[in-house]
């Protein structure tokens, strides 16, 4: 079993105006057009299982040879993004993050041809209150500012572990890109990996996309419309004019850009 060691822990104390900040960094490639519900829709509202997972996009809205290869309801239960378990400030956000309850739908879907590798995407919607989903999306902002690194003692060398969470502006209600690095041996390269987090009202979507960050936030924006439309129904985006404007979405994401992320760890 790895044992981990933390370094770089800082305390998990929120400042008075914690709030997120407009998002600055470098531009990524998504929708622009992605707004969320707040003040429109009734915060308690939650949904099953079975909606969920009729709001996930459909196959023809991923582009030309995207496949779903796998769907799972149930309930919410957040795993990978890291070895959290020796980060004593994290301590009360991890026993926090895991009372968390929700229905859930989820889905792996590749996007490329079965010959090809790297391609496949994992999106889940989880329901809960907007109030819980808000904090949730604290904790995590909190929990990546709190341990930014940590070193993992394996058989071979340490490898370090290295978080950070950047805001994603004009996506939901509010959206968090999550990065996660291992350094230490030649096995662990520093290659970057993905996960954009979406609230839209009560509904978190989860999006993960291993080392394809334009990949990831395009489909989390084209997954908060849905979500808008579909089970807000407030107005977005049609089926049809999903799938036309997924041509490029499996090479990257769309041409459109929007605004960049700023911070978030």
């Amino acid at each position: 079993m790895l044992t981990a060691l933390l370094t770089g822990c800082v305390s998990t104390e929120a400042p008075p105006d914690a709030r997120r900040p407009a998002a600055t960094g470098d531009p990524s490639g998504a929708p622009s057009t992605a707004p969320g519900v707040d003040g429109e829709a009734d915060p308690e509202r939650v949904f099953t299982a079975t909606e969920l997972k009729a709001a996930l996009l459909p196959a023809a809205a991923l582009g030309r040879h995207a496949k779903v290869t796998g769907t799972y309801l149930g309930l919410f239960g957040r795993y990978g993004g890291g070895d959290w378990s020796q980060c004593e400030p994290g301590d009360d956000l991890r026993v926090e993050m895991r009372g968390f309850e929700g229905a859930s739908a989820q889905q792996t879907v590749r996007l490329a041809r079965a010959a090809e590798t790297g391609r496949s995407v994992t999106v889940q919607l989880v329901s809960m209150p907007a109030g819980r989903t808000e904090r949730y999306l604290e904790i995590r902002r909190r929990l990546h500012e709190a341990c930014p690194e940590v070193t993992v003692d394996t058989e071979a060398a340490p490898v370090q572990e290295h978080h950070e969470a950047r805001e994603l502006a004009a996506l939901g209600d509010e959206a968090l890109l999550e990065i996660s690095r291992q350094t230490g041996s030649d096995e662990y390269d520093g290659t970057p990996s993905y996960a954009v987090d979406v609230r839209v009202g009560g509904v978190l979507a989860i999006v993960t996309s291993g080392g394809d960050k334009e990949t990831g936030i395009s489909l989390a924006a084209r997954t908060a419309q849905r979500i808008r439309a579909e089970l807000y129904a407030a107005g977005g985006t049609s089926d049809r004019a999903l799938a036309t404007r997924s041509t490029f979405l499996p090479f990257g994401g769309p041409t459109e850009r929007v605004s960049s992320p700023a911070r978030r760890s």
